[in-house]
């Protein structure tokens, strides 16, 4: 019941892409205008024209890596769906990691481009600075992002798959039935305690 009711809760896999993207959206909209007007003279040192060179980049290249890694990662299960049994591949398809990626890629994209707005606002010449920092960030967060999908598109080898297959038979096997030690505590256990329900006599 527990891990019915765990499932029950848990977004589904566009809804996490979805709330990276919103959450991206009203960051990207309300904190550069609140840095802007708050934070005047803080700017970086960058100028404006290689700000933004920078985030024109990292936006092409971001939306160019997130078709590319994910057209490769769906043809691998497509084509490890034909090898394996299909319920196995969803166990790696329905991975976090998977979902939690696309969001991060997405959220690059996105900040990059609404930071491109407020680079030489009013022909200042000025690059906000923490917003500039937060899109670094971001990158940071996509490379690591993506060293974790490819680490979980390799369970799809054989041995791997194996390996995570015994794992998870494991932990199933732990949740349906207790562990040894606890079933002969019950068994050994007295009957100091427990109410009286019958009484035997015997001659």
């Amino acid at each position: 019941m527990r891990t019915s009711k765990q499932r029950r809760r848990r977004l589904p896999n566009w809804g996490v892409p979805l709330v990276y993207v919103a959450v991206t959206l009203v960051v990207g909209m309300v904190f550069v205008r609140v840095e802007h007007r708050l934070f005047p003279n803080l700017v970086s040192t960058i100028s404006a024209a290689s700000a933004m060179a920078m985030c024109s980049s990292i936006a092409s290249g971001m939306i160019a890596l997130t078709g590319i890694v994910f057209s490769l990662a769906f043809v691998m299960v497509q084509f490890s769906a034909t090898a394996y049994s299909p319920r196995l591949v969803l166990w790696v398809a329905r991975d976090p990691v998977v979902s939690h990626s696309l969001g991060v890629f997405t959220s690059t994209f996105l900040y990059s481009l609404l930071l491109l707005a407020w680079v030489d606002r009013d022909a200042a010449g000025k690059v906000p600075f923490i917003s500039a920092w937060m899109v670094f960030f971001l990158l940071l967060a996509s490379v690591g992002m993506f060293i974790a999908l490819i680490e979980r598109l390799g369970m799809l080898q054989v041995n791997r798959m194996l390996i995570f297959t015994c794992n998870q038979g494991r932990q199933a096997i732990e949740d349906l039935y207790p562990a040894a030690e606890s079933a002969v505590a019950a068994e050994t256990a007295g009957p100091e305690g427990l109410p009286v329900t019958q009484t035997l006599t015997h001659v």
